[in-house]
């Protein structure tokens, strides 16, 4: 079972990696900011989950660092109002707490890898995807 939502999990950010970095569109700016950003967290997602296939505690500290770096870049944005998108700006507080959650979750990955409670940090990831998965369906309408 974990294996299957494992699996699940990756081919949902590998596609949503793939959309994200279309080419020949225009984009503004800060679109390209977001679209960034977003590639950044999908790839750190990634990379904890190879680290939980293949028991490899560097790849799971490696990718919550990208994963970090992706929020922490949003925070240094500034006013969240002004990094979403216009018509979804109106979610800038359920985007705050949603980044809180995303940094609470990658630091519970990491300290249940390193404690050898791979349940646990398993639970923490897809906990984590959760939080991803909520921010995309509420600020992108999926």
């Amino acid at each position: 079972m974990k294996k299957t939502v494992a699996i699940l999990a990756v081919v949902i950010m590998s596609a949503s990696v793939a959309f994200a970095s279309q080419v020949g569109e225009k984009v503004d700016p800060k679109h390209q900011q977001r679209v960034n950003d977003m590639n950044m967290m999908a790839q750190g997602f990634n990379m904890v989950l190879n680290g939980f296939l293949y028991n490899s505690e560097r790849n799971v500290v490696n990718g919550v660092k990208l994963i970090q770096g992706g929020v922490t870049n949003i925070k240094e944005q500034g006013d969240l109002k002004k990094y979403l998108p216009e018509d979804t700006a109106y979610a800038y507080k359920f985007g705050e707490k949603t980044l809180r959650r995303i940094m609470e979750y990658s630091t519970e990955v990491v300290e249940n890898f390193q404690a050898k409670d791979a349940d646990a940090a398993m639970e923490s990831g897809m906990l984590l995807l959760r939080q991803c998965n909520s921010c995309h369906s509420r600020v992108r309408g999926w």
